[in-house]
């Protein structure tokens, strides 16, 4: 008796399906930088489930994030015409999900981490002399920070534009 090898590909998370609105909501995360939609695309991508993530235009002033061909959340483009209505549902729902709702700049990750070690640094050795060096105290630290909310902005937005590049393929 022969056994035919039967081998099906098992997924182990979450997929987004590719649309123009996506696409759009991916565009505009990047241009603005957005962590908070960067680190819920990624949990969503990671999380151990089979789901399928689509944004849909329900109509010309609604869209609507279904999760499995069933709606999870709402929006609407027009009432918020300086917000990223997609990436505001995926925002929301990660929330929901993963109680993902941090600041900007909280939580950073190990690579991030490593990207701005340098500027903080140089924060921690001008602290340590602050009574030596009080006079551009002030100044330093905030060139470093400024440093470093751009450094995680462009990291930001890069990552975002190659999780893009995965999901649209």
């Amino acid at each position: 008796m022969q056994v035919n090898n039967i081998s099906t590909p098992t997924s182990f998370k979450s997929k987004f399906i590719p649309n123009p609105v996506l696409e759009k909501s991916f565009d505009r995360a990047a241009s603005e930088s957005d962590r908070i939609f960067l680190i819920s695309v990624k949990a969503f991508l990671n999380d151990g489930k089979n789901d399928i993530l689509e944004i849909r235009q329900k109509s010309k002033h609604s869209l609507n994030l279904h999760v499995n061909n069933k709606i999870t959340e709402e929006g609407h483009p027009f009432l918020n015409f300086y917000y990223n209505t997609g990436a505001d549902l995926i925002k929301k729902h990660a929330s929901k999900v993963f109680g993902i709702n941090t600041g900007k700049y909280n939580e950073l990750t190990i690579e991030e981490k490593k990207l701005v070690q340098n500027y903080i640094n140089k924060i921690k050795s001008s602290t340590e002399n602050f009574e030596n060096n009080c006079s551009d105290f002030f100044d330093l630290v905030k060139n470093n920070i400024n440093l470093i909310k751009k450094v995680l902005d462009e990291n930001t937005k890069k990552e975002i534009q190659e999780l893009k590049q995965i999901i649209f393929k």
